[in-house]
């Protein structure tokens, strides 16, 4: 039971860990849109966007960073979704308190990558070329959508410290 256990607890700090990278992922491909356009980037690149007017690098650079977070994210909850189930499998039997970790976790991640997930993706993909900033209408439905998943992510990422913690415990109650 004890290597069912430890499988369970590296499985959770795995995701967990995932989960913490794909947050500074999708943070640093938009940060990295304003570095590369900044003072900072080397002259051969500003040469090469020389065609591109100012305006339209920035729309263009974040249209490509939307793309490959987009792409990210999709796999990524896929990839959650294994992950879970995995995680249900290994709790399963270290008691009632665990599993119903787990489940909720995976519940989680279910409705992330099939509910909110998608709605996420195409509303997102809709606002690519739109002049900024956006309407306030708008921008607060996008703000809502991500807000939504964001708060999933937490409690999961909690509930993932949980899972840890009680399949970690040497006593279950």
């Amino acid at each position: 039971m004890l290597s069912v256990r430890s499988g369970a607890v590296w499985i959770a700090g795995l995701w967990l860990g995932l989960l913490v990278a794909s947050w500074v992922s999708a943070t640093s491909s938009f940060r990295a849109v304003d570095r590369v356009l900044g003072s900072e980037a080397p002259a051969e690149f500003q040469s090469r966007l020389s065609g591109v007017a100012p305006t339209e690098r920035r729309v263009v650079l974040r249209y490509l960073a939307s793309e490959i977070n987009r792409w990210m994210f999709r796999r990524w909850a896929l990839f959650q979704v294994v992950l879970a189930l995995i995680l249900v499998a290994l709790a399963w039997s270290a008691g009632v308190s665990a599993r119903i970790v787990a489940a909720l976790a995976l519940l989680i991640v279910l409705t992330q990558t099939f509910a909110l997930g998608p709605g996420i993706e195409a509303f997102g993909r809709s606002l690519d070329f739109l002049p900024r900033p956006l309407a306030p209408d708008v921008a607060r439905r996008f703000g809502l959508w991500h807000g939504g998943f964001l708060v999933l992510d937490l409690a999961k990422a909690l509930l993932l410290i949980s899972s840890a913690w009680l399949l970690g415990r040497r006593s279950l109650p």
